[in-house]
């Protein structure tokens, strides 16, 4: 489950597109679904919202900050936190590689049960590129580990559309072998 959280909360952060290229300095809200597959034929649906931030702090450098909730079939909470750096640099006027490199921490809570958490680390690396002055598409790989067995890689792509000055909407997607989510972000940049 937290593969997709942290995958989530990357990919949802790749940042959206501007007049100047590529943003690193923004707040977001995001809405997600997932499906998770905890094997033997068990499995759960549920949804969750995010907030996350990023800011650049140098030519190249950037950190970032993310926070998700989810409820899974209204019994089970989950939650994460992850943060950290990454690193980006042109690949052509219009195409941009990162790569981040983070804290990570996941929280379950199922009723009557008790809760149990967990921490580890969580690296990505992505393409992103501009296709117009406000449309920006990406794709990432991402791998989550928080120890015990509990790993995993995640391939993850969608969009940024720039409305207004500094204001976005994003749609993206994430895949491993045990969870597939959707999400739709909000973001307002302050470059």
């Amino acid at each position: 489950m937290f593969r997709y959280a942290l995958m989530g909360a990357l990919m949802l952060s790749s940042a959206a597109a501007l007049a100047d290229g590529v943003s690193y300095s923004y707040i977001q809200a995001n809405y997600q679904e997932i499906d998770i597959d905890f094997g033997g034929g068990a499995d759960a649906d549920g949804d969750g919202f995010a907030v996350a931030g990023s800011a650049e702090i140098g030519e190249n450098w950037f950190i970032f900050a993310n926070y998700s909730t989810f409820d899974l079939e209204s019994v089970v909470d989950y939650t994460t936190l992850d943060v950290g750096a990454g690193y980006h640099s042109d690949v052509s006027a219009k195409t941009d590689w990162y790569a981040t490199f983070g804290y990570a921490e996941a929280e379950v809570e199922a009723q009557g049960f008790g809760s149990a958490d967990d921490s580890g680390f969580g690296v990505s690396l992505g393409l992103r590129s501009m296709m117009s002055e406000s449309l920006e598409l990406y794709g990432n790989i991402a791998y989550t580990d928080l120890g015990d067995g509990a790993d995993g890689t995640a391939i993850g792509a969608g969009l940024w559309y720039t409305v207004s000055g500094n204001l976005a909407l994003g749609l993206g997607a994430e895949f491993d072998d045990d969870v597939t989510g959707y999400g739709v972000g909000l973001r307002l940049y302050f470059d």
